[in-house]
């Protein structure tokens, strides 16, 4: 397969993609550095400790209620300014951001609120474990594995019409043409709904979402400008991810990944000069929650490779789900390639960032349309031809 991205995109649309995403990823970079900075700031001059003792509060609970109020604070303060820039300056610029300050105020603070919650509920049972046995690293990896998974189901349902309005897709024909799209692929989709993405972005995507018989396929509203044919490879792409199981897939990997998390917190957790450093005595306290979140973050930035390559190979499995279901590898390519020209993905990434993306470059996927759509006949006849070729 010729993956060369010049072989799918001309110069200048792989020069404007990098004008785009260069300045993009160095301030996201700084921004990342500038978190953990805050992060370690927090952990090593012993914020959540000296705090929770200036407020007198002893009872466990509370403790730990207070500490995720002030990562959840610091955390805030630290990503806003980066946040800002890219939603309300950068973006907008690129003519791809449509959010206001306004919006922007109400989601940070819809986020910050949500984050205290759903801090509060993962790490309340975890830290009754962790103050109850030993073996509180196995224990607390199996609740907190326990607890992402139901959140992970109740996200669709609950947590993301916190941030969006979903609402039935209003074109009766392309309704039905999607749903027949999804019957002919034995996947059961009850519903078309809508997301008024747009308020926030130009940018668009679709999922499917739900279980039993409340599974949906959902629409950015931005997407739905596209041709038929593009919007029919989007949703076979989107029911693949579901007929192949991949979250089922997902779910080893992620385990495996957080027990190694797990296993490098009680390394750090249980090692005094670590403990000194957060200002606590043991683990038990809840104030050692940043430096819980510290290491975890650390452990996260090496571990996500691996996850990034399972995903990177589902991805890989939905596209050549979609080919088979629609048979129209053109359209499939032409949604691959004005996907990533009108988003302004990275055309041409560098080998790390092929190795850290959830999805494989977009001269990779069109090259396998091309391999895919190639009859096997004429395939073995250019092989034919090359090898004579050679031979004289």
């Amino acid at each position: 397969m010729r993956t060369d991205p010049h072989a799918w995109f001309s110069a200048e649309e792989i020069a404007k993609a990098k004008s785009y995403v260069t300045p993009l990823r160095r301030v996201t970079t700084v921004g990342k550095l500038v978190a953990l900075l805050v992060d370690i700031a927090v952990v090593g001059f012993h914020v959540a400790p000296n705090l929770l003792d200036a407020l007198d509060i002893t009872n466990w609970v509370g403790r730990l209620v207070v500490t995720v109020l002030l990562i959840t604070v610091t955390g805030t303060i630290a990503s806003v300014p980066f946040d800002a820039w890219r939603e309300l300056s950068y973006d907008k610029r690129w003519e791809f951001s449509t959010q206001t300050v306004k919006g922007f105020v109400t989601d940070q603070l819809k986020g910050a609120a949500l984050g205290v919650v759903l801090f509060s509920l993962l790490f309340t049972p975890l830290w009754a474990v962790i103050r109850a046995t030993d073996l509180w690293w196995v224990y607390g990896w199996l609740v907190v594995a326990a607890i992402s998974l139901v959140i992970g189901v109740l996200a669709p349902v609950v947590i993301m019409p916190i941030f969006n309005k979903f609402t039935p897709l209003d074109d009766a024909d392309l309704r039905d043409e999607l749903l027949a799209l999804a019957r002919q692929a034995d996947a059961d989709v009850s519903e078309v709904l809508v997301s008024d993405a747009s308020r926030r972005s130009r940018k668009d995507n679709a999922f499917v979402t739900g279980m039993g018989k409340t599974r949906r396929l959902v629409l950015f509203d931005t997407i739905l400008a596209r041709p038929r044919e593009q919007l029919r490879s989007v949703t076979a792409h989107e029911i693949g991810h579901w007929k192949l199981h991949h979250i089922r897939r997902m779910i080893p990997m992620q385990l495996a990944v957080l027990f190694v998390s797990f296993l490098a917190l009680y390394l750090v957790l249980t090692w005094d000069t670590a403990l000194d450093f957060a200002g606590v005595d043991s683990a038990a306290d809840p104030a050692a929650l940043p430096l819980f979140l510290l290491v975890f973050a650390g452990t996260g930035a090496f571990t996500n490779l691996a996850v990034s390559w399972l995903s990177r190979a589902n991805e890989r499995d939905a596209d050549l789900f979609a080919l088979r279901v629609t048979g129209d590898p053109d359209a499939f390519m032409e949604m691959i390639r004005s996907l990533s020209t009108d988003n302004l993905a990275d055309l041409a990434p560098s080998w790390w960032r092929r190795v850290t993306q959830t999805h494989p470059p977009s001269a990779e996927r069109l090259a396998m349309g091309k391999t895919w759509a190639a009859p096997p006949a004429t395939t073995e006849l250019s092989s034919a031809s090359e090898a004579q070729g050679a031979a004289r």
